[in-house]
């Protein structure tokens, strides 16, 4: 994986903690995000709020990854187990206080 980044190293680690099975289909959608990055499409992605999208991973677990597109590179802002239909809004909203974080250090690293 190339273009694939993690924001900040835990969403990698909590990633990694699920049992073989999980770990192995996360890492090959993380394989195909980075193979296709935009040209990804529904079922195993969506956009869910203004630049960021939801990636799906079903198992014995519902995991979900946001991210986003940023340059060349594909930010991973969050993942979590979802339990129900809807997006939880605290999820959401931990990906788009990140969101807004990334485009501020892209700024700074401009200046």
């Amino acid at each position: 994986m190339n273009r694939v980044k993690f924001l900040i190293d835990d969403i990698q680690v909590f990633l990694l903690s699920f049992d073989d099975k999980t770990v192995a289909r996360i890492l090959n959608s993380l394989e195909l995000l980075d193979e296709l990055g935009e040209q990804i499409r529904p079922p195993r992605s969506k956009k869910i709020a203004k630049n960021i999208y939801e990636l799906r991973i079903i198992s014995n677990l519902s995991v979900r990854i946001l991210y986003t597109f940023d340059k060349d590179n594909i930010w991973i802002l969050h993942a979590f187990v979802k339990k129900s239909q809807k997006m939880p809004k605290k999820e959401l909203e931990k990906a788009i206080h990140r969101l807004k974080h990334l485009h501020q250090d892209s700024i700074y690293a401009i200046i």
